[in-house]
């Protein structure tokens, strides 16, 4: 349905006419723009879905309370799960993954003199075996890095 005029539109919604002037400025839908004389047209159902929107995205919205409730709230799920243990600093976790790393570095660098040595006379398939036996092996103890930073490594091929 078409409405003529900013009365009648704010007539519709229970407002003063200079409150569909404010809402034209942030963006209520204007049909047929007026001129000085000639009053604007505005389609209802745009116009109410409009104002519907803004409603919603104002209830949606943050406002600072809810922010600091929020943040607040991160902050004590954050503690408990320090306190659980489900949280680490990576400040408590670095120096232990870096150990792990240099480890494993070190052993596949002193690797190929040893590997080379093990090779001789081997098929493809033998190397590839033994290279595959050694990433392994590597990898595996990546993956237990924290035991092995814990237990104080003190294997020499350990990684």
């Amino acid at each position: 349905m078409r409405i003529v005029g900013q009365s009648d539109l704010s007539s519709m919604f229970g407002v003063v006419p200079k409150t569909i002037i404010e809402w034209q400025e942030t963006g209520l839908p204007i049909s047929v723009q007026g001129g000085p004389g000639v009053p604007s047209e505005y389609e209802s159902a745009d116009c109410i879905r409009w104002l519907v929107d803004r409603e919603v995205r104002k209830v949606q919205a943050e406002s600072p309370k809810d922010r600091l409730l929020r943040l607040q709230g991160d902050a004590l799920e954050m503690d408990l799960a320090t306190q659980r243990g489900q949280l680490i600093p990576a400040a408590a976790v670095e120096p232990a993954m870096r150990s792990a790393i240099v480890t494993a570095r070190e052993r596949i660098r002193n690797e190929p003199a040893r590997l080379a040595t093990l090779m001789e006379g081997k098929d493809r398939g033998e190397r590839e075996n033994l290279l595959r036996a050694l990433f392994d092996e590597v990898l595996e103890k990546l993956s237990h890095w924290r035991r092995s930073t814990e237990e104080g490594c003190s294997d020499e091929r350990a990684a």
